[in-house]
């Protein structure tokens, strides 16, 4: 009989225990240490691209720098570095895709002995049966050398070239006796690089969703957060508490896999990521149809659809897609939400509406401060949509939204 009572609660309170000691553990260790917590914690879900987006904004909340993989500075996995007398987090050579264990290892293991100088350093002192064509290809690509050699584009053009003078210097196996013995070689006997005008920035954001599966160097949704903000209704984070109604997301597509309907029509489903971490979505035909070439770019669409109830994982049946850079002819009306703090700045508010005129028109929203009721006043005010009158706004506590339309206004 007593043990029958003691398993009635005795089992869960010492899980209880055990669970509240862990999360007291955690939380002093991220509190205390966040660089290395959060590097141990990006390497536990290294193969997991939806978890690592979600833990690097974590970083960018907690103000730790995660910066991208570096031939002198990264390591297998996820690692601590130091940049500036800070604590940053540096991308281990793992998250690059073509980049096997043994290219890793044996770079590391020849790294040990000094630092590598430049690209030609580095092709004479790495093995080149582990360490080939497609290794050095991807390393290029997700900026590995950017350290060493500021021009992606010119070693790229460059890699065959690379490639054949490396092949050439490893037959009589001189480099390696060089190595062995501490002589250098004189920069004057290295070829000259193929020179090439610098890659864009999205290219680079290009090759970095290739092979890292997101972006680091840049976040292509950063230009657009106020706009983002603006429009949004709901992010990757909260995404499931809108089953009832229209959700209204913003988001760069990262992977998009195609399948066949059984009418042997082409429908898609695609993850995208946003400014919390990233959502997938459900693209049927005849959108998919009308959406091809924007699906397949690094351009921010905003995505209006609905939470599916089917699924267990959450997913949204997207209704229609928008591109950002034509999010203004679908703005119908500028939604100027205030609160008790923003009354005592209304002479400046206006100012502001006065000096962005426009073509859409204002509504002001005013919710009490008891949160029970809102009053909406229809203006005669007309303003532009634009960053500039979001962020004077906000200055002053008005929270701005803009209405979208589904045709264009």
């Amino acid at each position: 009989d007593l043990m029958a009572k003691f398993a009635e609660y005795g089992f869960n309170k010492s899980h209880s225990a055990a669970y509240a000691y862990i999360a007291y553990q955690t939380a002093y260790l991220k509190a205390h240490y966040s660089a290395y917590f959060m590097s141990a914690l990006l390497t536990s879900e290294k193969n997991n691209t939806d978890n690592i987006a979600k833990y690097i904004e974590e970083c960018n909340r907690i103000n730790i720098t995660v910066l991208p993989p570096d031939i002198n500075d990264s390591f297998h996995d996820f690692s601590v570095a130091e940049k500036d007398g800070k604590k940053v987090i540096r991308f281990g050579f793992s998250a690059i895709k073509n980049v096997g264990d043994a290219a890793i290892e044996n770079i590391i293991d020849v790294r040990e002995d000094s630092k590598f100088k430049n690209i030609f350093d580095f092709l004479e002192r790495v093995d080149s049966r582990k360490v080939n064509k497609k290794v050095l290809e991807s390393l290029i690509k997700s900026g590995c050398f950017d350290s060493l050699h500021n021009n992606r584009a010119t070693l790229l053009k460059s890699l065959d070239m690379l490639m054949d003078w490396n092949s050439k210097k490893s037959k009589g196996a001189q480099a390696k006796r060089m190595a062995l013995f501490g002589t250098k070689n004189e920069q004057s006997s290295y070829p000259k690089l193929i020179e090439a005008e610098k890659l864009k920035e999205d290219e680079i954001l290009q090759y970095e969703k290739e092979l890292l599966g997101f972006f680091i160097s840049s976040n292509p949704i950063a230009r657009y957060e106020n706009f983002v903000k603006a429009i949004i209704n709901a992010t990757s984070k909260d995404i499931s508490l809108g089953y009832d109604s229209e959700i209204i997301l913003a988001g760069i597509p990262v992977a998009v896999r195609k399948t066949k309907t059984k009418k042997k029509e082409t429908m898609a489903f695609v993850k995208f990521m946003d400014i919390k971490g990233t959502f997938e979505a459900t693209v049927f035909p005849k959108l998919y149809e009308q959406k091809t070439k924007l699906l397949g770019s690094n351009k921010l669409l905003v995505v209006i659809g609905n939470v599916d109830p089917t699924t267990e994982k959450t997913n949204i049946i997207v209704k229609d897609i928008i591109e950002g850079d034509e999010l203004l002819k679908y703005v119908g009306a500028i939604e100027l939400i205030l609160n008790d703090n923003s009354f005592t700045s209304l002479d400046k508010i206006k100012t502001i509406l006065d000096r962005n005129t426009g073509s859409k028109p204002v509504v002001i929203k005013y919710v009490d401060r008891n949160g029970n009721k809102i009053y909406t006043i229809q203006t005669v005010c007309r303003v532009g949509a634009t960053s500039i009158l979001i962020e004077a706004l906000k200055r002053y506590g008005v929270f701005v939204r803009f209405s979208i339309s589904k045709e264009e206004v």
